[in-house]
């Protein structure tokens, strides 16, 4: 599971058997350990006690949890997104963002500006792979 942040925004994206394991055991978990004692865990659950995606942050743990319904209806879908507004106070909001991880395709007409695309392998090409 990918995580990923900029802003007041929270992405994660799931492989296939990541999104496998979360229907059949309700929870998914990875963690960033950055030196002894100092880890990042964040989870994804799916449960049948909420009507609308929550998201907390304690201790170094990020748990978003969705309902069960949504994970269902997503998982066994082409739906490849579940995207919700969390109003964290009077003035603002987390944009949560969980997606079905797919392999990157670059198009044209992306704007490269702000990234090192200069750095990368990738190419333009209007031709069409087999």
């Amino acid at each position: 599971m990918k995580l990923r942040f900029v802003h007041n925004s929270l992405r994660l994206r799931l492989r296939k058997s990541e999104l496998k394991k979360l229907q059949e055991t309700s929870q998914i978990d990875e963690s960033v350990t950055f030196r002894p004692g100092q880890t990042l865990v964040y989870q994804l659950q799916s449960l049948n006690t909420i009507n609308q995606p929550e998201i907390s942050y304690t201790n170094g743990n990020i748990i978003v949890q969705l309902p069960k319904p949504l994970v269902t209806q997503w998982a066994n879908s082409d739906q490849v997104s579940i995207e919700y507004h969390l109003s964290v106070n009077k003035n603002d909001q987390l944009h949560l963002l969980i997606e079905k991880d797919f392999p990157c395709q670059h198009q044209e007409e992306e704007n490269f500006e702000d990234t090192f695309f200069e750095l990368s392998d990738f190419s333009y090409s209007n031709e069409q792979k087999a």
